[in-house]
């Protein structure tokens, strides 16, 4: 049960802003983006929305934290998997004795899925949209599903393979979109809109998932 006054949350003051956003991630982190500098009149907000922040953690844990077991299943293009379905990756977890081990399995299958599957996706959307990387990287990160900088330079984060397909277009296709908007203007969306006219779904869902 969320406790407004005493769980943590995450405060990211925005004095541009003019509205407070609220999302609940994958991770059971309440997060606040707000115009409101002080840390007791966001709890004071927060605490008229703990009904909603409850049920939201109650449904997104059971959807991506509950059901997925370490070395048991696999976040795979959006759903959860028993890890036996691939005997590759099943073969050598059999074998793990510690956790961080576990985890570089995992890393090497995302990986090995992303290389093979991403390129053809992203050469899709990048003759539709006429917008070409002047290189394409594919890594590991925590926080990101992608980025792109200013040398045209576009990276993917190979955890991506957790997320489901139209998910996957959409990073592909806001990270293109950075080739010719180097911001998140209405500019930008709208460009983005033109290819994935549920932009604003698929972008409000991804800020709730987190890689794992």
């Amino acid at each position: 049960m969320f406790d407004a006054e005493r769980s943590a949350i995450t405060h990211h003051y925005r004095p541009r802003n003019r509205n407070t956003y609220i999302t609940v991630t994958a991770n059971a982190e309440v997060c606040v983006r707000t115009p409101i500098k002080s840390e007791q009149a966001v709890r004071n907000l927060l605490k008229s929305k703990e009904n909603w922040i409850g049920e939201k953690l109650k449904s997104l844990l059971e959807i991506y934290s509950h059901r997925h077991v370490p070395g048991k299943t696999l976040r795979f293009r959006g759903e959860i998997y028993d890890v036996s379905q691939f005997p590759k990756l099943h073969k050598k977890l059999e074998k793990v004795q510690k956790d961080v081990n576990i985890e570089k399995y995992y890393h090497q299958f995302y990986r090995e899925e992303a290389t093979l599957t991403l390129p053809s996706r992203i050469e899709y959307y990048a003759r539709k949209m006429q917008m070409h990387p002047s290189e394409i990287r594919f890594k590991k990160m925590r926080r990101r599903w992608g980025s792109c900088d200013s040398r045209g330079v576009v990276t993917f984060n190979t955890l991506m393979m957790q997320l489901s397909y139209e998910h996957i277009d959409y990073i592909i296709v806001h990270e293109l979109a950075h080739l010719r908007h180097m911001n998140h203007s209405k500019d930008f969306h709208g460009l983005v809109r033109c290819y994935l006219s549920d932009e604003k779904r698929l972008r409000r869902e991804l800020r709730e998932i987190r890689p794992i």
